[in-house]
């Protein structure tokens, strides 16, 4: 007779969630748990499975024990908080022990399990004695030691019977569907369970393998296994059979204390074999999810660490750990474990480290002398699998554990915080420059509000001050001592003034204000009133006599001629109305009364202000002749007084808004920063010349003699841009941004040595708003986040070989390869939304970057086009008034009046144009600066980590690669090209192709390029091990603009293992791709023709669902997968040249990649199969095409990085498929995960699928919204490509406004 440990009742292994959550991730001590692989012995897979169980269930005697084995244990002591996570229910008192009367000396006469329930209400639940929640086949408790009642027994035995029918009803049904029996098998988990305090029970379950199917095991295999004795005379059964999870137990860290010592000499955790029927996928009988117990083994853990020498917490190697199996089916069953350190933190420079990644001694905890230190950084996210392995070619059975880790990247802040200090000053330098524009503007629209007049002196302009006192008109019929109209001379009556200045540097004149003054008869020798009537202040601009500007003829005279500079002309226009009948207007200056004259007269005085220019004679009333425009005649005379002066009287020194004036050029303004022109310095440039950098100016000069004539005219045609939409501009557009911009530069730095703000600490990351190298997804709406890319992580996937030699048992595990990729969400300003508004009266359009800038091109253009429409108009009126503008002497016949419909309206449309082009601008140019500094914060993280792959800078020359040729960086980016999910594509393929602009090198603290003058920019990396500081410095400018990244290393790490050919100031320069395709039901409704996006009502929190209806653009995909695909193209021929000598002849170049619309090299080889599906993914979801670009970055040496919106979703579908498909072609090839050797497209899903559930994804997901499930829903999921289809059981379901019903905050 022999005992075998019964498990609890209470423990039902359908309960267990295999869900990672934050919580048991982050459980301290961190670094502290073991990792337990776990393989069974061929002993162990029973033929038959579930139905040979429960066929034998008769043939067995089986009595039971309320007495334990385990009664003498010490109880271990478990935290209150491991048991309450565990969700413990009512326990009995004591475990029950099934005694089995071994009637015959062969192991299979007698045999015994116990089934755990299920949880829920079984459908044979009227057959337990008394109620019980433990259900077995053939027995029930005992009472008083006795053995069991024939109506128990009667019961049992029914139920069996009963549960053994719905199993062969199952398999049959599946059977009769398939044809073939086999593909029903039994599934096989292993739980480990540790005792509980309260009860004395072992139901505290710890941790469980997955389910996995039991392989095809023929029942001689098995017998023969079982007669081991008889053959060997060992029982060993080991084989070379058997199954290996993939899901190793970790033993957590609470069981552990703080130095990592179990916390009783007796700690013992059991490990129950449970078996559950394969059909109950196909039927829905509760019966057939119950889990049958197969048998127990039990783990003395110090007894068993102890015989291997290990002492905690110096548990630094794998050892193998052999346990036979308790069981009545499996007597000669082994489990054999193999225990691994923690991998959470990897070593050193070891397999899986990064250079990016924080260090483990300060990054993670505080400072116990500095507890209000500031900590960054969240632990790593991890996982391990397990996989069966022969090693090369020899044929020896070994064990691949690979190890998925998610870290936090140290660079991502020091890089936003390096970049907002660039753009924080360099917009205000814009926005001081657009304030100063401002000012001079408003100088040539009058001086009512110009509160400075020094400082209009300053900048060139003079300070002018003209007063009306009365207009005298003249009668034909004039008669000396008579008012020659037949009334008194006292009466007084108004004319209607306009007051225009005619500049020298311009044709169109600039009105200064319409009033009306007093109108009288002239009178000879009356005196009249010398009080001014209106009083007009203003500030001309002062020309220079060889400015580029000045108008023709201006220097004609011989007063001209001895001019240095000029300010213009006044240009005086009255108006008489008409005067007929009664109730005349009484400012008419006939009076109200109808009158004979009664034609209407427009006339007009000159006043030369350059004569009066600093006049050192006191003011005196000039009376200036008025004409009469229609005959030519004088009219009457206007009393006027003019003051003119310039600073200190200084004339020939100015600073005014001028071609060939210095003071316009800008020296490091946003827009020239983030790689911009403005699109004027062409044939379009003209005044002012706003955001002109000093290539852009060269440019103008350079181009003068292609478009010298035009750029005459244009600076003859005065400001395109006005006062009121600059002023607007300035204060409410750039000031804002700078101050912006300003306050993220400052939050940035100081978060990376400041403590954290009051309540941060307590805050769970989904809900942290202060600055951190981790930036929940639920933060997108944050303004004073948006520099920051957002849910960045390195996601690395090592692989170790492992061997057990014999018969010692000893472990070796050597690294032989290692898989990344960084995840992430979409490099997009969120903030700033997806439809620009442009500027007032502008019609609203939705999208990023992409498409304005395609809008900013269009509107270029468009200024062109009224440009030339303007000179053509200006030109046609010169040439029809040619013979009738002159009517007088020294009126212009350069200046175009106002009135003029056609030209006014021509005009007023490109000074419009101009303005909006200006605003578009302005808006990429913020725009540019956010996502740029997301997307270089993923992209060196990017880099560092492949910088860090010591293992493949050793197999290959890509260092080498990297210098000649460029860091290749491919996205995967998986966004639908509908709604707002388009304008976040449209903002990552800008934010990406700035990449370019990049250089990045490697600096130690001595190096040459730390200089002193630049120490301020140095932005310190904290919590590296090696990297010290990193800094950004610009060259060049607009469109030319390049970035050097210098980051400094450790000196020893520098020496060390950075490559020869990236040391000495050599620079890498990147080289980025995107590849794009929509995997969700809103692309599938793209590619259908149809528009399936509902918008949601407006969420109050910060986590709401964008994607509203919006226009939906498929080709957006196409062009930018053949873009990428004509870079990808031009480097796989620079990297392997191939056979055709007309491909070496041609180098393309990144640039020429990108501006071509065609491929210009043959395709590569290595490409043939990704241009395919390029070219068939026209209305398709074609998944390929990620797939087969991801796969063609890791051959040519480069990086991949995957972005959904969020990126924990859809990134994950992606990053766990590549994983899985990484390893099987690991497993096919000998060793090479990037071998083209045929895989099984179903092994990779089923492993994905252990990846999506069991892995570090679900945790990202509960890092980023606080709940650890994917945000689809069943109906999502179907129309997802299958490669990408998510687990169901960690699915968040259906949604309403972004969110689960009952709440939680998941994204949809």
């Amino acid at each position: 007779m022999s005992t075998i440990p019964n498990p609890s009742s209470s423990i039902n292994p359908n309960t267990h969630d295999p869900i990672w959550t934050l919580k048991k991730q982050y459980a301290p001590p961190l670094g502290k748990r073991i990792v337990l692989v776990i393989k069974l012995n061929d002993a162990c897979i029973i033929p038959g499975g579930v139905d040979t169980l429960l066929k034998r269930d008769h043939n067995h005697k089986i009595t039971y024990s309320t007495s334990s084995s385990f009664s003498s244990v010490v109880t271990a002591d478990v935290p209150t908080d491991l048991m309450g996570e565990m969700n413990l229910s009512e326990r009995t008192s004591s475990s029950m022990i099934a005694t089995a009367d071994n009637s015959s000396s062969s192991p299979s006469s007698s045999q015994q399990y116990a089934t755990a329930t299920s949880g829920r209400s079984s459908p044979f639940g009227f057959l337990n004695n008394g109620g019980g929640s433990v259900s077995t086949p053939f027995a029930t408790r005992s009472s008083g030691g006795k053995g069991p009642s024939k109506l128990a027994t009667l019961g049992s035995k029914l139920k069996n019977q009963l549960e053994r029918g719905v199993t062969s009803i199952a398999v049959q049904a599946q059977k009769a569907t398939s044809g073939d029996q086999k593909d029903i098998r039994d599934l096989l988990t292993v739980g480990a369970y540790i005792q509980n305090p309260r009860t004395g029970e072992f139901d505290i379950c710890i941790g469980m393998t997955e389910r996995q199917e039991m392989p095809p095991l023929s029942l001689e295999k098995n017998v023969m296994n079982y007669g081991n004795v008889e053959h060997n005379g060992s029982g060993s059964g080991t084989g070379d059979g058997g199954m290996t999870f993939r899901i190793p137990i970790v033993i957590p860290a609470p069981i552990m204390d703080e130095h990592g010592n179990a916390v009783s000499n007796n700690t013992v955790i059991q490990f129950h074999l449970w078996m559950r029927s394969g059909a109950a996928i196909f039927a829905k009988n509760r019966a057939l999810r119950k889990y049958l117990f197969v048998g127990t083994s039990t783990l003395f853990m110090d007894q068993q660490f102890l015989s291997q020498q290990i002492h905690w917490p110096k548990f630094d190697r794998p050892v193998s750990i052999v346990l036979p199996l308790q069981s009545v089916v499996a007597p000669f069953g082994k489990i054999t474990m193999l225990a691994f350190p923690d991998t959470k933190f990897p070593s050193l420079c070891g397999i899986g480290w990064s250079l990016s990644d924080p260090r483990t001694d300060t990054a993670y905890s505080a400072i116990m002398s500095s507890p209000t230190r500031r900590i960054l950084f969240h632990p790593p996210l991890d996982q391990n699998y397990a996989f069966p392995y022969y090693h090369g070619g020899s044929g020896t059975k070994s064990t691949l554990l690979t190890t998925e880790r998610v870290t936090e990247s140290t660079v991502v802040l020091p890089v936003a915080a390096a970049f907002m200090q660039l753009v924080s000053r360099a917009s205000g330098i814009s926005a001081a420059h657009a304030m100063n524009l401002a000012s001079k503007l408003e100088y040539f629209h009058g001086g009512d509000t110009v509160n400075d007049p020094m400082k209009a002196m300053q900048n060139g302009h003079a300070q002018c001050q003209l007063e009306i006192i009365h207009y005298l008109r003249y009668h034909p019929h004039h008669m000396a001592g008579s008012d020659g109209m037949g009334s008194s001379s006292t009466r007084g009556n108004a004319i209607h003034v306009g007051i225009y200045l005619q500049r020298p540097d311009s044709i169109f004149e600039n009105c200064l204000a319409k009033c009306t003054v007093p109108c009288h008869p002239y009178v000879e020798n009356k005196a009249y009133s010398s009080f001014p009537a209106v009083s007009v202040p203003f500030y001309p601009r002062i020309v220079d006599k060889n400015d580029s500007r000045l108008l023709p003829g201006q220097m004609v005279g011989s007063v001209a001629s001895n001019r240095s500079v000029f300010v213009g002309k006044l240009r005086i226009q009255l108006h008489e109305e008409h005067i007929g009948g009664g109730g005349g207007d009484v400012f008419s200056p006939m009076g109200p009364a109808g009158m004979a004259m009664g034609v209407p007269r427009n006339l007009e005085a000159l006043l030369d202000i350059d004569s009066y220019l600093n006049s050192s004679e006191d003011k005196s009333v000039l009376y200036l002749n008025v004409i009469d425009l229609m005959t030519g005649s004088s009219a009457g005379s206007l009393g006027v007084t003019i003051s003119a002066h310039t600073l200190e009287g200084m004339v020939d020194q100015f600073n005014g808004i001028s071609g060939n004036s210095d003071r316009d050029i800008v020296e490091g303004g946003l827009i020239s920063l983030v790689g911009m022109d403005t699109l004027m310095e062409d044939d379009k440039a003209c005044h002012p010349q706003c955001d002109l950098n000093k290539a852009a100016w060269e440019k103008i000069q350079s181009s003068g003699q292609t478009h010298e004539r035009k750029f005459r005219q244009l600076a003859t045609m005065g400001e395109f841009l006005t006062f009121d939409y600059m002023i607007r501009h300035a204060e409410m557009n750039r000031a804002a941004e700078s101050k912006s911009f300003l306050e993220k530069s400052v939050k940035y730095i100081s978060a990376l040595t400041s403590p954290l703000a009051e309540g941060e600490v307590y805050l769970p990351p989904d809900q942290q708003r202060q600055p951190r190298p981790f930036r929940p997804s639920s933060s997108r709406m944050d303004q004073s986040l948006s520099g920051i890319g957002f849910n960045v992580h390195i996601q690395s996937f090592s692989m170790s070989n492992v061997t057990m030699a014999e018969p010692n048992g000893e472990v070796t595990s050597i690294p032989v390869s290692l898989f990344q990729n960084v995840t992430c969400g979409a490099p997009a300003d969120h903030f700033r939304g997806f439809q620009y508004k442009g500027i007032e009266g502008e019609k609203p359009v939705s999208g990023g970057l992409r498409r304005l800038e395609t809008r900013r091109t269009a509107a270029a253009e468009k200024v062109r086009s009224l440009q030339n429409q303007l000179i053509d108009a200006v030109g046609n009126f010169y040439t029809m008034h040619s013979q009738t503008m002159e009517k007088y002497p020294g009126r212009s016949v350069r200046h175009i009046s106002p009135g003029n419909h056609h030209i006014d309206s021509l005009r007023s449309a490109c000074i419009s144009a101009t303005q909006t082009l200006h605003a578009i601008t302005w808006d990429i140019a913020v725009r540019r600066a956010n996502v740029f500094s997301q997307a270089l914060g993923i992209a060196l993280s990017m880099y560092l980590a492949h910088v860090s792959d010591f293992a493949k800078l050793q197999k290959a020359a890509w260092a080498n690669i990297w210098t000649k040729h460029g860091f290749l960086i491919t996205f995967e980016g998986l966004l639908s090209a509908a709604g707002k999910e388009l304008g976040m594509i449209e903002d990552a393929a800008v934010g990406i192709s700035m990449l370019r602009m990049v250089s990045v090198v490697f600096v130690t603290s001595d190096s040459p390029l730390n200089a002193e003058s630049a120490t301020d920019r140095c932005v310190p990396i904290v919590d590296s091990p090696y990297l010290r500081w990193l800094r950004i410095t610009p060259s060049g400018y607009g469109k030319d603009t390049t970035y050097l990244v210098e980051v400094c290393v450790d000196v020893n790490y520098y020496a060390q293992r950075i490559p020869p050919s990236l040391k000495n100031m050599s620079p890498v320069r990147f080289y980025p791709i995107l590849y794009q395709m929509g995997v969700d039901i809103r692309q599938w409704g793209v590619n259908a023709g149809a528009n399936f996006g509902k918008k949601n009502e407006p969420s109050t929190t910060d986590e709401m669902d964008e994607d509203e209806i919006g226009i939906p653009d498929n080709d957006v995909l196409i062009a930018l997968n053949y873009e990428a695909f004509r870079k990808m193209n031009a480097y796989a021929h620079n990297v392997y040249l191939c056979e055709d000598p007309e491909d070496i002849k041609t180098s393309i170049s990144w640039e020429r990649a990108h501006a071509s619309t065609q491929i210009e090299q043959s395709i590569h080889p290595m490409l043939t199969k990704l241009y395919d599906y390029i070219r068939s993914s026209a209305g398709k979801m074609e998944h390929g095409i990620l797939d087969e670009a991801g796969f063609a970055s890791n051959r040519l040496g480069g990086g991949s990085g995957i972005f959904c919106k969020s990126g924990k979703d859809r990134t994950a579908m992606q990053v766990t498929f590549k994983q899985a498909q990484y390893i099987h072609r690991f497993l096919n090839g000998q060793g090479n995960g990037f071998s083209e050797s045929n895989v099984d497209a179903k092994k990779i899903f089923d492993d994905a699928t252990i990846m999506r559930v069991h892995g570090t994804r679900l945790p990202i997901c509960d890092k980023n919204v606080g709940q650890p499930l994917y945000a689809f829903n069943s109906l999502q999921a179907k129309f997802m490509p299958e490669p990408l289809k998510p687990p169901p059981r960690a699915l968040a379901g259906f949604l309403k406004g972004g969110r689960v019903f009952s709440g939680g905050g998941i994204e949809s």
